[in-house]
């Protein structure tokens, strides 16, 4: 059976790091391919992931991934993995520069006629020259890379595969999907759905959620995924803006509405005609601004500071807010027929701490976007992964992303530690205290709305803000009775 790849043997000098975070371990390299390599000098279990820097020539090498398949003598036989292209191709170019007699087959090693396309007994394509050959024997060869990797996948990492296949399909069809948007919790595939099914209406939404969790990111998916995404997007906290001024901010003003007002101006809502405005932190709206985004709202008209006609306005309206607008309506701060306006969609935001594998998902999802923006390359070890998904989050996706630019910065290493991303160790005990005292109270406010709509389903989904399968999933979790 030929081989899947070209075989080089060269020898070269390469680094590696158990997965571990071990101190890294000068080892010889041979029979160098783009799948793997033999190397000397290190001898890991079996399966064994690691890290390596391979220098091609001096002051020429690339790092990566790789998983020990096969120990021979003192040394092993590894796999390759390559998350970045562009390693792939630099290794690729090395090889290529060092296949010479092709008067033999380099993949099953038997006698060719010269400058054939193709090898006579195994079948490659052999024109090295191709400046596609590379992306060519690659698809080639897929079925086979993939049998060779898919071995020792659960069936639920194995859909995944399958999903990040779909994901290049619906690419090449012109469907982008935002990156940013990463999970497999159900919780956040749910949001995934709401924001698909959301964003072809013009219907307004409300965003809840912790702060830190992603509200503006999910407002700016909606609109990058409707009609209006070719129009502008208008982001307003209404925190950030001192009161006396949010007014003429959001509605513009006329000349000589005050002093100062030289000339006429446009607020907010008329910058975001045929577009989308962003209300953050909807609920510090003061009272009387209320009453006029509520015109808005329903008769698309916009009255500017010290004028004395409405002038009509094209605009989607988006809202957010950490607090309970229910509670915020009940203490009279917050207007009823507002609230029940801005609430025709609803999308809730989990906390981080409740998004299980997705926490690990994003902290890697951040630390590849990072890396790449610094020109350097480096992975977590087995602790800080752990730590990742132990921790608790209280400030969400904003605080791992400013702990992962941060650990990055000062790691003196390429491998990022529980230390550089400054988490403390969580006492096993204690995190599992956590999360019964979590369920404990999950379970009482799910009995308090079901009693308060008399076990009716589809009104205690939507006060909890949860479509009905999650409910009687919670119901079902907590063995409560229909």
């Amino acid at each position: 059976m030929p081989r899947l790849d070209v075989r080089v043997k060269t020898r070269l000098q390469a680094w590696v790091t158990h997965y571990k975070g071990e101190t890294e371990k000068k080892v010889a390299v041979h029979d160098l391919s783009i799948s793997g390599l033999l190397m000397d000098g290190w001898t890991p279990k079996i399966n064994d992931p690691f890290f390596m820097r391979l220098e091609l020539s001096e002051g020429n090498g690339i790092e990566m991934f790789g998983n020990s398949i096969r120990i021979r003598g003192m040394g092993a036989a590894a796999q390759f993995y390559f998350p970045e292209r562009e390693t792939l191709l630099k290794l690729w170019d090395f090889i290529k520069g060092r296949i010479h007699d092709l008067n033999i087959c380099p993949y099953c090693n038997e006698e060719n006629k010269p400058h054939s396309e193709y090898c006579e007994k195994c079948g490659w394509y052999l024109n090295f020259r191709d400046q596609e050959y590379l992306s060519k024997h690659l698809q080639e060869t897929f079925l086979q890379r993939i049998n060779n990797r898919i071995v020792g996948l659960y069936p639920g990492r194995v859909q995944k595969v399958l999903n990040l296949l779909d994901k290049e399909l619906l690419a090449k069809k012109g469907i982008s999907l935002d990156e940013q948007f990463v999970g497999t919790s159900s919780a956040m595939l749910e949001v995934f759905s709401i924001i698909r099914k959301v964003a072809l209406t013009e219907n307004p939404v409300l965003i809840l959620g912790e702060s830190g969790t992603g509200k503006d990111l999910t407002a700016r998916a909606i609109h990058e995924r409707s009609h209006r995404k070719s129009g502008p997007y208008v982001v307003i906290n209404c925190t950030t803006i001192p009161e006396g001024l949010l007014e003429s901010e959001l509605f513009g003003y006329e000349k000589g509405a005050f002093t100062g007002a030289y000339m006429s101006r446009k607020g907010k809502f008329e910058l975001a005609n045929s577009g989308t405005v962003f209300l953050d932190e909807i609920a510090e709206l003061p009272s009387p601004l209320q009453a006029k985004l509520l015109r808005v709202l329903e008769d698309k008209i916009v009255e500017r500071l010290g004028g004395r006609s409405g002038r009509k306005v094209d605009v989607r309206i988006i809202t957010a807010t950490n607090k309970n607008l229910e509670q915020e309506v009940t203490d009279g701060r917050f207007r009823i027929d507002l609230y029940h306006r801005i609430n025709t969609f609803t999308i809730t935001l989990p906390p981080f701490r409740e998004r299980g594998e997705d926490k690990t998902l994003i902290a890697k999802y951040y630390l590849k976007k990072f890396c790449s923006q610094e020109g350097v390359s480096k992975h977590f070890s087995k602790e800080a992964l752990e730590a990742i998904n132990l921790y608790p989050w209280p400030g969400n996706v904003r605080e791992i992303i400013n702990k992962v630019r941060r650990a990055i910065v000062i790691s003196e290493t390429n491998v990022l530690t529980q230390a550089d991303l400054s988490i403390e160790a969580a006492d096993q005990k204690t995190a599992s205290l956590l999360r019964e005292v979590k369920a404990g109270i999950e379970k009482q406010r799910l009995l308090e709305v079901l009693e308060k709509t008399s076990n009716n389903v589809s009104k205690a989904a939507r006060l909890l803000g949860i479509s009905r399968p999650t409910l009687y999933a919670l119901r079902k979790k907590y063995g409560l009775k229909s």
